[in-house]
């Protein structure tokens, strides 16, 4: 394949590069020349390591679950015994810690993924394929011990805490309404009983 011909090192730089031009230009439409220069790499090394602009951003977005630790934290919580509301709480709690750091490139890819196919498979890989089946399966596991009230199903209770703590809300109620970070995540937090019950 053509991406082992590039080291893990060059791909980091790489990757650390995109992540920088996306927060410092506020573009998503980033050339392949651009990322090149900020990587101190040449035009064909992105193309070997990465293929297309679709594998780019998704490595991109990738990347930066690995460098921090929330997406370790994720799967602690999973691991760690039965699934209650305790632990959909503290699972909503890390994706809302994560979200800050995530948003600046992120609604960047969110408002792309409109007119651009690339951007839209890098966010949702991120968006629906890690979070959303995150929280799918931890509803499912808290089904499989009790029912959830209001006659919600796992995928049900799963999209509601989703589509709540998602990134287009925070850019609606933290960057254009001006909640604190912190009202945020209190106010959505507070939504994880309400959803999935309390505890008997």
């Amino acid at each position: 394949m053509k991406s082992k011909l590039i080291s893990e090192k060059t791909k980091a730089d790489i990757l650390d590069a995109v992540w920088r031009l996306l927060a410092e230009t506020g573009r998503s439409e980033l050339s392949q020349n651009e990322i090149a220069a900020a990587a101190g790499v040449t035009r064909q090394a992105v193309f070997y390591a990465f293929g297309n602009r679709a594998g780019l951003l998704t490595a991109a977005l990738r990347h930066r679950d690995a460098t921090l630790p929330y997406m370790h934290r994720f799967s602690e919580i999973r691991a760690s015994g039965p699934v209650t509301c305790a632990s959909i709480t503290a699972y909503t709690a890390n994706w809302l810690d994560y979200l800050p750091h995530v948003y600046p490139v992120a609604v960047l890819l969110r408002a792309a993924a409109l007119t651009d196919a690339d951007a839209k498979a890098a966010i949702d890989d991120r968006l629906v394929g890690a979070l959303l089946q995150g929280f799918c399966a931890i509803a499912n596991a808290l089904a499989e011990r009790r029912p959830l009230p209001g006659g919600r199903t796992p995928a049900s209770a799963a999209e509601e805490i989703w589509a709540a703590t998602h990134i287009d809300v925070w850019r609606l109620l933290v960057v254009e309404r001006r909640w604190t970070p912190e009202a945020f995540r209190e106010s959505r937090l507070a939504m994880v009983p309400i959803i999935f019950g309390t505890e008997p």
